[in-house]
């Protein structure tokens, strides 16, 4: 019961339901990346990812000082579909693909620590 609890806390809020859903189309995310999804603080973003962690919703893991994200493998596949139908039609999400695909492809042309290093100034 009190997974259920957690799992809904987390994913009621709408930012964090955000970056769930992003992370659902993209393999992981750097907090930079999130951040700028979200237009939110870096100390925000980990707060938000904390707190979808607790609730067993994503993994971590860190390279150097930066912390990507991950959906747990562990999550129900029925999960997922559900909160995928659950927004298919949305389209607030369909610009956070959209945007998330351009991060992605900017990640690949260059190292994500760059990008965020060079946007923090």
């Amino acid at each position: 019961m009190e997974s259920i609890l957690s799992i809904s806390k987390a994913l009621g809020e709408k930012n964090r339901l955000r970056v769930f859903l992003a992370l659902m189309h993209t393999k992981e995310l750097c907090v930079c990346e999130v951040g700028e999804l979200l237009g939110l603080a870096p100390a925000t973003v980990s707060r938000h990812m904390s707190i979808l962690s607790r609730a067993k919703l994503v993994d971590s893991r860190k390279r150097g000082k930066w912390v990507y994200y991950c959906i747990k493998p562990a999550i129900a596949p029925e999960l997922l579909q559900w909160i995928k139908n659950s927004v298919v039609d949305s389209f607030s999400v369909a610009e956070d693909v959209k945007r998330i695909e351009i991060l992605v492809r900017e990640r690949q042309d260059k190292d994500c620590t760059k990008a965020c290093v060079s946007e923090e100034r």
